[in-house]
């Protein structure tokens, strides 16, 4: 029997696009309530804090269960998460929901990676995972444009609740198409962390950190910082879809990137990166941030998968799924400390500060990059 790959990715899509859009929007709504950088820092920094636990955790598990069924557990929750969104009255109720959000959205990267890993055959891995990559930032990128347009139609409060249906209906996709077709039963083990698979590729997770030190920000605090300019959210929505768009290009293009070389093009990406921060820094409207929230996005699209991909194919199959957490766990870390540094920053600085902070801070990935081979 087939393995259902083509209904995993279209699953993918819809979960990545209802909660993209519930990340990346609810800061606007969050500086809507009157939120500042400080609460916009803070509010991120409770979602990553969820999120990073839970990568940690269901790498762990997902080497030891079953894994499609703890995916549909997950995947549940995340419909509570993103619906409680919408009954959140201040600030301060969002950060406790965006840390609900983040335990929940964490499970939903690390499985949806693992299970894309466990459902390839060996010489299928790159290329699958390559579509993995591309069935989310598919997601990413039509969300927000979607999402912007039901908040001006509708208001945040009907966008959340849609986007908790779109999930709903990927629980239906999941146990109708996938479930009945397909068990990827544990690897077995005890609930030993594998350090030897660790060391082989903790160059990977040192080349990410500094690049998710300005995901953070581009979660938690740029969607606000957008509203700042009196942007409505349909365009917030159409500004972020660029960078996806973009960044869903640096996807196509990534394998002759690979067959260039990993350390070369992570120094390449490194550049990219800095340079597009750089730029946000000195932007002062719409038009003008388009550019570089383009940059930024064609890296992100070269630096992830090269990464992810360079972690599943150094990793033990027995390990594969704790590995791939570990890279999210990482993401998290990034994502803890970028916001609450930025939205202290800002106490004293004005913003664009952080990002020039931010594009020196991705210079690091070039020294780093050298443990790659």
């Amino acid at each position: 029997m087939s393995k259902p790959t083509k209904p995993l990715f279209f699953v993918i899509f819809l979960i990545s696009g209802a909660v993209g859009s519930a990340m990346l929007l609810s800061p606007v709504y969050a500086e809507e309530m009157g939120a500042s950088y400080v609460q916009l820092g803070l509010m991120g920094a409770y979602h990553a804090l969820g999120y990073t636990i839970i990568t940690l955790v269901t790498g762990l598990l997902m080497d030891r269960f079953e894994k499609i069924k703890f995916y549909l557990v997950f995947q549940t929750l995340n419909v509570i998460s993103v619906a409680a969104l919408a009954l959140a009255g201040s600030v301060e109720q969002l950060m406790v929901v965006r840390l609900m959000l983040g335990l929940t959205t964490g499970s939903f990267w690390v499985g949806s990676s693992a299970i894309t890993a466990a459902m390839s055959e060996p010489h299928e891995l790159s290329h699958n995972i390559g579509l993995y990559n591309l069935s989310w930032i598919s997601g990413f990128a039509v969300g927000p444009l979607v999402g912007g347009f039901i908040i001006d139609l509708f208001g945040f409060k009907a966008m959340f609740l849609s986007m908790s249906g779109v999930i709903a209906v990927s629980l239906l996709i999941i146990g109708t198409m996938i479930m009945p077709k397909v068990q990827l039963k544990p690897t077995g083990g005890k609930f030993t962390i594998d350090w030897g698979a660790i060391r082989r590729v903790a160059p990977a997770y040192l080349c990410l950190f500094p690049y998710t030190l300005s995901s953070g920000i581009y979660f938690s605090i740029l969607p606000g910082y957008l509203k700042e300019f009196g942007i409505t959210a349909s365009i917030i929505g159409t500004l972020l879809t660029v960078s996806n768009v973009a960044k869903g290009a640096g996807f196509f293009g990534v394998k002759r990137l690979v067959n260039w070389g990993t350390k070369k093009s992570m120094r390449l990406v490194s550049l990219l990166l800095a340079s597009s921060l750089a730029l946000i820094a000195y932007s002062t409207n719409e038009w003008m941030i388009a550019i570089p929230l383009a940059l930024y996005g064609l890296s992100n699209g070269f630096l992830e998968p090269i990464l992810l991909n360079w972690i599943a194919m150094k990793s033990p199959s027995e390990s594969r799924s704790f590995t791939m957490g570990i890279y999210e766990t990482v993401f998290g870390l990034g994502m803890i400390v970028g916001p609450m540094a930025a939205g202290f920053v800002t106490n004293s600085y004005p913003v664009s500060v952080v990002y020039i902070l931010l594009a020196a801070a991705s210079m690091l990935i070039l020294p780093l990059s050298r443990g790659l081979d």
